[in-house]
């Protein structure tokens, strides 16, 4: 896994605020010609979106529960989807969580993208994630794409009308998506704010048991994260841990520090 600072291997800072301004502008009234709509078009329309859906509802501070990429995915042929039957070349998004911060939003979500069976589905893939800024913890090979699944955490960060901030938390290219057992839990630490240095967004791993999440802060002080029932919807909160649609083998968890303290431990407490 990864923990990166930046995303110059990951989305553009601005990439948000772009989709939402193509969204905006592709918006159709009426009926389109039938010769024109052709499905490269309608998934490159909804890839914007999904992104849209995502960024508007969760970094606004809605609420939105996971949301595939394509409306239309039900009309791809069988040859178009990967291993488990998704689309390879579309990414399954959903929210872990947001809250808000000194009159800021903020959220957590994450992309999965399915395992592509052979080289011309792992090409597809990558094309595609190249199309959203993405880049798959690989050597670079397309190859080493089959059989592997992919996944990104990051986190998105918006004050007012600004464009929003985002920044990668984590991101894998893997044979077989990681299955914590247990109190084992894997952590991911992020400022919240752009602009700090101090770490005090807590994002992890746990096991699909696990029911509570204590984080330890260094003022002394904790936050508790406890299990979301499935298919609730994301309201602003400081902590919760959720399953995640394309990721069956763990949950996820986020803890907001208080005021401005930092993270210093987290551990699964039930």
């Amino acid at each position: 896994m990864t923990n990166t600072d930046g995303m110059e291997h990951g989305m553009a800072h601005d990439r948000i605020a772009l989709l939402l301004a193509d969204a905006a502008q592709e918006i159709e009234t009426g009926p389109a010609p039938v010769a024109a709509v052709v499905r490269s078009g309608r998934r490159r329309r909804a890839r914007r979106w999904a992104a849209t859906a995502v960024a508007a509802a969760v970094v606004a501070g809605g609420t939105v529960g996971a949301v595939t990429a394509l409306p239309d995915r039900e009309s791809a042929s069988p040859a178009e989807r990967g291993i488990g039957g998704q689309l390879v070349d579309e990414p399954v998004m959903a929210a872990v969580g947001s809250g808000t911060r000194d009159g800021a939003n903020w959220s957590v979500n994450t992309q999965v993208w399915p395992a592509p069976r052979d080289r011309s589905e792992a090409v597809r893939q990558m094309k595609a994630m190249a199309d959203w800024g993405l880049t798959p913890v690989t050597s670079g090979s397309p190859s080493d794409l089959i059989g592997r699944t992919s996944y990104f955490v990051y986190r998105a960060f918006q004050k007012g009308d600004g464009k929003p901030t985002l920044r990668m938390v984590t991101s894998d290219t893997v044979a077989g998506l990681p299955r914590p057992k247990g109190t084992e839990i894997h952590v991911f630490l992020k400022p919240l704010a752009p602009d700090d240095s101090t770490q005090n967004l807590v994002v992890g791993m746990v096991a699909r048991t696990a029911r509570q999440v204590t984080c330890h802060w260094k003022d002394g002080s904790a936050t508790t994260a406890d299990l979301a029932p499935a298919d609730t919807p994301i309201r602003p909160s400081n902590a919760a841990i959720r399953s995640i649609e394309g990721f069956p083998t763990a949950n996820w968890f986020y803890c907001a520090a208080p005021g401005k303290t930092a993270y210093k431990s987290a551990e699964v407490t039930k």
